[in-house]
């Protein structure tokens, strides 16, 4: 409405004025026609159609391990014969999973030389491995497999008997460990232990410095340091 009242508007001038005013007004009044014709033809545009992505399907062609730390062998796991008999290596094995997550069978793909070692794998791994089973690709749970493997190597405590250990350093006020001196090593020592004390018999020898002794000033100054360990091992009373 206010758009035709305005075009009035300009018509009535057109025909008070002089000519040349008149032949203006005209154009103007054409451009505002065509103006309020656009405006009437003009459309909405259209709805904007946002699709979507359709909720991704559960899909895991594996089974899933609950906890790692249950395939992981134990020192206190190793069969008693093989450690006598030394016998160490890595066995490579696949494990039959059901569709609860269920372990249902175990099969050795690749031995450790060593059919103790092989059994005991498979025997602790049908006994403690849980998974989250295999789903296909409509989100429904089926059976699958697993495969890992594991490393038998022995292991002994530092001590395996009885044992003496007796060295003695300068931590000087720098706390710098000097002058070590190895006075005893004897009795029953593990193979890692002995390694230990060949690359550092005495404590901190081969480390940053370390906290140095003060005296009653607050004074760092050097010390002589003798460090005896005696370990005794016995078999508990019944």
């Amino acid at each position: 409405m206010n758009k035709t009242l305005n075009t009035f508007g300009i018509v009535a001038l057109c025909i008070a004025g002089p000519l040349s005013a008149q032949d203006a007004a005209a154009d103007a009044v054409e451009a505002a026609i065509e103006a309020a014709d656009a405006a009437a033809n003009q459309t909405s545009p259209p709805d904007v159609q946002i699709q979507l992505p359709a909720e991704e399907l559960v899909y895991s062609p594996k089974p899933e391990l609950i906890e790692f730390s249950s395939l992981q062998m134990m020192p206190g796991d190793y069969p008693p014969e093989a450690w006598v008999a030394d016998e160490e290596g890595s066995v490579y094995y696949s494990l039959a999973v059901d569709a609860e997550g269920g372990v249902t069978d175990c099969t050795i793909l690749e031995s450790s030389g060593s059919e103790l070692l092989d059994a005991k794998t498979c025997e602790i791994a049908l006994e403690r491995a849980q998974f989250r089973p295999a789903t296909d690709r409509d989100g429904s749970r089926i059976a699958g497999e697993h495969r890992d493997h594991q490393v038998w190597s022995k292991r002994e405590p530092e001590f395996p008997g009885t044992a003496t250990i007796n060295v003695e350093y300068t931590l000087t006020a720098m706390g710098k460990a000097t002058d070590c001196e190895v006075i005893e090593v004897s009795g029953e020592i593990s193979r890692g232990m002995r390694r230990t004390m060949e690359e550092e018999p005495c404590p901190g020898i081969n480390r940053p410095a370390q906290a140095p002794f003060r005296d009653e000033n607050g004074h760092p100054v050097d010390k002589r340091v003798n460090v005896a360990i005696v370990v005794v091992v016995s078999d508990l009373e019944e």
